[in-house]
């Protein structure tokens, strides 16, 4: 019988704990086993449930390092997300990849978690190879820039520039359509190059 939606939080804490941050070797696994685990998984095997876990630890850090550098709320989004996944496995259905279902869990927590926190503050690197201090300096002025900005211009504004998504990308992220993507990025630009700290630099945005 598939485990309730209602599982305790007694439950949840027994979960074998798998440490956050992708230590290690990224971790395959072929189709069939997925989906062996994931019907295992979904009838309360906590030993399945964690081997899904250890395939996309990596992967799942990755999306929510997009959305916070610090590292207490890594390891509370990295919690939400699996205990979100475990209580929410009875209802996948299979008609999408289990990473792609996966990943929509882990989006729509660190949205969440955006909208609760009113902070969206990305791992940045903002140091630069060599003696450049101009570019160092150009860099920091436009991530503070960025700082000011609301939040889907925000979001929008890193995922695009700094992360290199596409627009279609952002668009499914903010659930919303290409065109408002579009309109995010447009006035984040005209912010952030209003915006005094970067505007000295005549910095082409």
């Amino acid at each position: 019988m598939a485990t309730s939606e209602s599982t305790s939080a007694t439950e949840l804490t027994r979960l074998p704990a798998v440490k956050p941050g992708g230590q290690g070797i990224a971790v395959s696994v072929t189709p069939d086993t997925e989906r062996q685990l994931v019907a295992s998984a979904s009838r309360g095997d906590h030993h399945a449930f964690t081997r899904l876990l250890e395939i996309y630890d990596r992967r799942v850090m990755g999306v929510i390092m997009r959305f916070t550098g610090n590292r207490c709320d890594r390891e509370d989004l990295y919690q939400d997300v699996f205990t979100a996944c475990y209580q929410a496995l009875p209802r996948f259905d299979g008609r999408c990849a289990f990473y792609t279902w996966l990943h929509r869990i882990a989006l729509n927590q660190c949205l969440k978690f955006v909208r609760d926190h009113k902070r969206y503050e990305p791992q940045q690197e903002v140091a630069v190879d060599g003696p450049d201090r101009d570019c160092e300096a150009q860099l920091l002025a436009v991530i503070n820039a960025q700082k000011k900005l609301s939040g889907p211009q925000r979001i929008a504004f890193h995922l695009f520039y700094v992360e290199q998504w596409h627009v279609e990308e952002i668009a499914e992220l903010l659930d919303c359509n290409i065109n408002t993507v579009k309109t995010h990025l447009h006035r984040a630009r005209e912010k952030v190059r209003a915006d005094e700290g970067v505007s000295k630099w005549n910095i082409a945005i």
